[in-house]
């Protein structure tokens, strides 16, 4: 393999939420709405906002699979429509970026091998094509800072770019601010759906798929599949 660039997926392939961002941001999250709900004049019981919560979380599983992006803010807006709170733009749209902030309590935890990124930074352009969810891409960009990784020179976050993988679309929005053409680059990521199919619909000769996490299986094969990044090197060579 002797790409002129590497995309990376984020969540799955570089980095986890781990047990302490859920033991910490999942009862900040519901606190959060239960005091949106109660300033919008419709209090709810924990046990009623954490399953709008879910059913929120199911809706934005379904349109992601339908290949489209759900904002946060449209993700607060059907929590409140479940729990029957009225419609109130400016609540909703502050609650959403409460929500989103609250990623920020704790850091991500890194997948195996991560920090060869510093090295294969120094050898290739990298960039991030990530689908996001609660955690934006500005925020996803903090976290990176955070773990010193802050090595990517270009990004394709969905609710930044409204593409989703595996739409080749998000995977041009970088290689284009890369300069590179998919024909001269290598993917990464866990998924083989999203990242091994798009990668390769787009024109990508190579996709690795990282399986340090869990393994996916798919119909589309990778070209490799690795459980540690530091395994990228020999490939690379």
């Amino acid at each position: 393999m002797k790409p002129k660039a590497i995309t990376f997926d984020f969540w799955g392939t570089l980095f986890t939420e781990g047990k302490a961002f859920l033991e910490k941001v999942m009862p900040a999250r519901y606190e959060i709405l239960l005091d949106a709900l109660s300033e919008a004049g419709h209090p709810a019981e924990e046990h009623e906002v954490r399953e709008a919560y879910r059913q929120a979380a199911l809706a934005f599983e379904e349109a992601w699979k339908a290949g489209e992006h759900m904002s946060v803010y449209e993700r607060v807006a059907r929590i409140f429509a479940l729990l029957g709170a009225p419609h109130d733009p400016g609540l909703i749209a502050l609650t959403a970026r409460k929500l989103e902030e609250s990623s920020l309590l704790v850091d991500l935890e890194a997948l195996p091998g991560v920090k060869v990124l510093k090295e294969l930074a120094q050898k290739y352009p990298l960039a991030l094509v990530s689908d996001t969810g609660l955690t934006p891409g500005r925020l996803l960009r903090e976290h990176l800072r955070r773990q010193g990784l802050d090595v990517f020179q270009a990004y394709s976050f969905s609710d930044e770019t409204g593409y989703v993988k595996p739409r080749a679309e998000a995977f041009r929005v970088a290689l284009e601010a890369l300069g590179v053409a998919p024909e001269e680059a290598l993917h990464v990521g866990d998924l083989p759906q999203t990242d091994i199919k798009g990668a390769f619909a787009t024109g990508y000769p190579w996709a690795v798929q990282y399986v340090g996490l869990r393994e996916v299986n798919g119909e589309i094969k990778p070209t490799a599949k690795i459980k540690d990044h530091r395994e990228l090197l020999p490939l690379l060579e």
